[in-house]
């Protein structure tokens, strides 16, 4: 079982100094979970997930878009997205997300390439 104070996390990220700061707290071959603090201002640009996504706000608010539509998410709220699918994130005011990403488990074989690969990396 894996224990972690999100309160103490984000207090560490607070201190430093960057727009965008994150913290992977938990990491295995099929899960991401990744806390974020964004300042007022600061930008998720346009990029993809390998995996299904999750998206909640803690604090703050932020602009998020993806396939062609925007929404404004606040405290409490939560988007869901599918591999792949192209999104941007913007802080309307200094914000914390949590994000999770989740990949089906694949056993790999030898005759099969390790489609894990990019699992192994994470964010700072």
């Amino acid at each position: 079982m894996d224990r972690i104070n999100l309160s103490d996390e984000l207090s560490k990220l607070r201190a430093r100094e960057a727009d965008v700061n994150s913290k992977t707290l938990l990491k295995t071959d099929t899960l991401r979970i990744v806390l974020i603090a964004l300042r007022a201002g600061a930008k998720l640009h346009r990029h993809h997930a390998d995996g299904r996504l999750s998206l909640q706000v803690l604090e703050g608010k932020v602009d998020f878009s993806a396939e062609n539509e925007q929404c404004q998410l606040t405290p409490g709220m939560l988007i869901g997205l599918d591999a792949k699918v192209l999104h941007e994130v913007v802080a309307r005011t200094d914000a914390v997300l949590l994000l999770t990403i989740a990949w089906p488990y694949v056993e790999s074989s030898e005759d099969q390439p390790d489609v894990t690969e990019h699992r192994k990396v994470g964010y700072a």
